[in-house]
């Protein structure tokens, strides 16, 4: 399959990633910019909700379940918001009317949205290779196999998918992107890999790109050169889009992520610390409420993530307000009644601290460098390791500059600040009490947090940009030779510029990061998770096992993916995956299979009367316990069915 046979399934995934939340934001009364960048969070929450709903109602999973959901929450919004408009309106307090943006604004909307997406579609085709390539990581063989699970059992439920097994004891696992790579695959009828490489292409170029260029316009305003700035800078920065595609794989961090800057940017309006224009405090507030339950599904530890954030403008706020207070603009109770705002927030957010974590046996990443090391890898955006992209970085420095002289956009700077502090804290703090009570939401893992750093620097680095552009267009030489020649000049002057910085901030660091995204999407005879030949034979699968067959795989060699490829089930369908009786004697004891009677019980209990040996090669180094190459090439009661190099499929004949 090609990449331009993907663009039907492509469009499909960006119109149930955006449709949904758009029906539901306009109803809400979001208009302009603030319409788009909230579709999608809007469809997020709207998703995870209705999976939730209809495996309560028993009813499958689908595209007709979510418009049907969309349309009854849409209609619930509207019977209770239009009584209120019509009675504003009949009192003549309608409000300020939406002033439609003029064209130079509406152009450069598009023009700093499609350049950014288009560069980012394009790497992204080059990371995933082919449609049909899959990441060669440990996450991934539960990721794919969750959308396999959603797709047969029609249960999405965020409360149900964390074992894959309908018959065992399951928890809450966010499956937020896993519904959406389910809708897609569902209504397409592509490939999982086909399916999910659409739906995150359609993340990394659309959803993020729009967010980022809403956060950014909170502190710039509307105005050309910040569409423009923000659109050429989106890509430039490694540690996202591009970090959470090859580390992991971190897909519902990849979501979450891409959402966050909307919510920041809600933040602030429903503080009013945004620039004007901006939706009213009641419709920002309306609108965060109405996404966090998709916030969280998506992921909820950036959903603490925005919880923490959130605290930078919250303080801004505050000030302010005290400031007021003080020269006499407002009354002091005001002041307190802010004060016990923000303490009330406090209070509720170190509540959710303590109980919206992962357990501590989970959260063992370790740091790796020094504190210096750490902070100068935040504050360059050479994270990791990575190389430095210098020009968003150094842009990064004026925008810093720029913010003060703007006078506006501190609750940026101190959001900024605490996404560095985490950083440092996960990747150079020693490992101890405080670093778990600060970091351990993340997993204490450096890759989940340097990838929110970009988040605040890209709107920062935009900034810069702004500043830069503004400064040369006033000083005297330029603006002698352009004095007379109209407004014909200014343009081409900031276009020109504008394509100069798109084309430097596409640079080494950059492509470095596509090309370290790329190598785990390879197939090769060596591949971590699943090799060449491997694929090949998992491709063939339905040739010799039946539909209701069970394939005895060990998923750390990437054998589960059965599961998610050749639509077969397995043992064990991830990694993670908790062994029953039946599933440890198998794995435990199949070497005595003509011997012992417990392990044909158990394979006929397990109807698994197929065999995977994709050898000892497993993912991240891992030693899941399981039958040797050598142990089931002398094992009687195993018939070869097929094979591709060293790797076979056995059927059991020994047992029922």
């Amino acid at each position: 399959m090609t990449w331009l046979q993907t663009i039907p399934t492509i469009i499909v995934a960006a119109l149930i990633i955006f449709v949904p939340g758009a029906m539901l934001a306009r109803c809400l009364g979001a208009r302009g910019l603030t319409w788009a960048a909230t579709a999608a969070p809007l469809t997020v929450s709207l998703v995870s909700l209705a999976a939730i709903a209809a495996q309560k109602l028993h009813a499958p999973w689908s595209l007709g379940v979510l418009a049907a959901f969309t349309l009854a929450g849409c209609l619930v919004v509207l019977a209770i918001r239009l009584p209120f408009v019509l009675r504003l309106h009949k009192a003549g307090q309608g409000g300020t009317a939406w002033v439609r943006p003029s064209r130079p604004l509406v152009l450069a909307i598009c023009a700093g949205f499609a350049a950014p997406a288009a560069i980012l579609a394009i790497r992204f085709s080059k990371i995933f290779i082919a449609p049909e390539n899959i990441s060669q990581t440990y996450d991934n063989v539960f990721h794919l196999n969750a959308v396999r699970f959603i797709l047969n059992t029609g249960n999405g439920s965020s409360l149900n998918i964390s074992n894959l097994n309908e018959a065992a004891a399951s928890g809450f696992y966010p499956a937020a992107w896993h519904d959406l790579v389910a809708l897609v695959v569902g209504t397409t009828s592509v490939p999982i890999p086909v399916g999910t490489n659409a739906v995150n292409m359609v993340i990394g170029a659309l959803v993020w790109t729009t967010s980022s260029m809403y956060l950014a316009s909170r502190v710039l305003g509307n105005r050309p050169a910040a569409f423009l700035a923000t659109g050429a800078l989106t890509a430039a920065f490694t540690a996202f889009p591009y970090l959470l595609v090859e580390f992991g794989v971190l897909y519902p961090n990849f979501l979450a992520i891409a959402i966050l800057p909307a919510f920041m940017a809600l933040a602030a309006d429903m503080l009013k610390l945004s620039a004007a224009p901006r939706p009213g405090p009641l419709l920002a507030a309306v609108l965060i409420a109405v996404g966090l339950p998709g916030l969280a599904m998506a992921h909820p530890s950036i959903l603490m993530a925005f919880g923490l954030f959130a605290l930078a403008p919250l303080v801004t706020w505050l000030v302010l307000r005290i400031r007021d207070a003080a020269v006499g603009r407002t009354p002091w109770p005001w002041a307190a009644g802010a004060a016990a705002l923000a303490l009330a927030y406090f209070v509720l957010l170190d509540i959710f601290w303590g109980v919206v974590r992962p357990s501590k046996a989970a959260s063992a990443w370790p740091p790796f460098q020094t504190i210096p090391q750490g902070i100068g890898e935040a504050l360059t955006g050479g994270l990791l390791g990575r190389p430095m992209p210098w020009l968003a970085a150094s842009l990064m420095v004026v925008g810093v500059y720029a913010v003060f002289r703007l006078r506006r956009g501190y609750w940026l700077l101190g959001a900024y600040a605490i996404s560095v502090f985490l950083f440092v804290v996960s990747s150079a703090f020693k490992q101890d009490d405080l670093r778990d009570f600060i970091t351990q939401v993340w997993y204490n893992d450096s890759y989940r947090l340097a990838a929110m750093i970009p988040v605040f620097a890209l709107p920062l680095a935009a900034a810069g940009a702004v500043w830069l552009f503004d400064l040369a267009m006033a000083a005297r030489p330029v603006a002698k030779r352009l004095q007379g020649r109209g407004r014909t000049a200014g343009l081409a002057l900031g276009l020109a510029s504008w394509v100069i910085l798109i084309v430097l901030a596409q640079g080494f660091a950059v492509a470095t990061a596509q090309g370290m995204a790329r190598a785990k999407y390879d197939y090769t005879a060596t591949s971590p998770l699943l090799t060449s030949d491997e694929h090949a034979l998992l491709l063939r699968l339905d040739k010799h096992v039946p539909a209701d067959g069970t394939i005895i795989a060990n998923p750390a060699t990437g054998a589960s993916l059965a599961y998610a490829l050749a639509d077969r089930n397995v043992i064990l369908p991830a990694v993670g995956s908790k062994a029953d009786k039946s599933d440890s004697i198998v794995l435990g004891y199949f070497p005595s299979l003509g011997t012992n009677p417990a392990v044909c019980h158990a394979v006929e209990k397990l109807n698994a009367f197929y065999l995977l040996d994709f050898g000892s090669q497993q993912v991240n180094n891992l030693h899941t316990v399981f039958p040797t190459s050598e142990q089931l090439a002398i094992l009687p009661g195993l018939k070869l069915l097929d094979h591709e190099g060293d790797v076979k499929l056995y059927r059991i004949t020994d047992c029922g």
